[in-house]
């Protein structure tokens, strides 16, 4: 690294020239000079390396920022999804229990009152783990990413590419989609 140029003893007036007859010896080597001449050469070496080590530190800690960010983003991401495959799996016992409730078949009350219990209980825990539902309105535009049409039909007064009827809820967990809405859109 150090490239410093020593080929300065090759000039010749850079040697002793010793004369005994000779006053003027003051044209010889000069340790002065060559001291400051060094000095120089190696303050630039050092201020070019210290720059060069300033740059590559500002380089690593940049990195190790950045993968710092990204691991935090990571943690993140798998805390707040964690839950989304047993939340898949639990869906369709809500929807049971929904359909149940929505069906008048039972005469004793008891046994709605303790549906509604249980569903209520598991409404609870998906709001804790911050699971929302998506459940569309009529005639509100259809929207590709939080809905799936599961089939069309033509109604005349109704605008075109909006929902008509909603077969079942979605549900996301903060910002990603856990299961889009089934709807029935309308085509005119």
């Amino acid at each position: 690294m150090l490239n410093i140029e020593f080929n300065l003893f090759k000039k010749k007036n850079f040697f002793l020239n010793y004369n005994l007859g000779d006053s003027n010896y003051n044209k010889g080597f000069n340790f002065f000079n060559y001291t400051i001449l060094l000095n120089n050469k190696i303050f630039l070496f050092y201020k070019k390396y210290n720059i060069l080590i300033k740059e590559k530190y500002i380089r690593c800690w940049a990195e190790f920022d950045n993968y710092k960010k990204k691991s935090l983003d990571d943690i993140s991401k798998s805390y707040k999804y964690s839950i989304e495959d047993f939340s898949e799996n639990l869906l369709p016992v809500i929807d049971s229990l929904e359909s149940t409730l929505n069906n008048k078949f039972y005469e004793k009350e008891e046994i709605l009152e303790g549906l509604r219990l249980t569903l209520k209980i598991f409404i609870n825990i998906l709001n804790k783990k911050n699971i929302k539902f998506i459940l569309p309105n009529i005639k509100e535009r259809f929207d590709p990413y939080k809905h799936l049409a599961i089939s069309t039909l033509s109604c005349n007064n109704m605008q075109d590419n909006v929902i008509a009827n909603v077969l079942q809820k979605g549900y996301y967990i903060s910002e990603r989609i856990l299961r889009p809405a089934l709807v029935v859109v309308n085509k005119v």
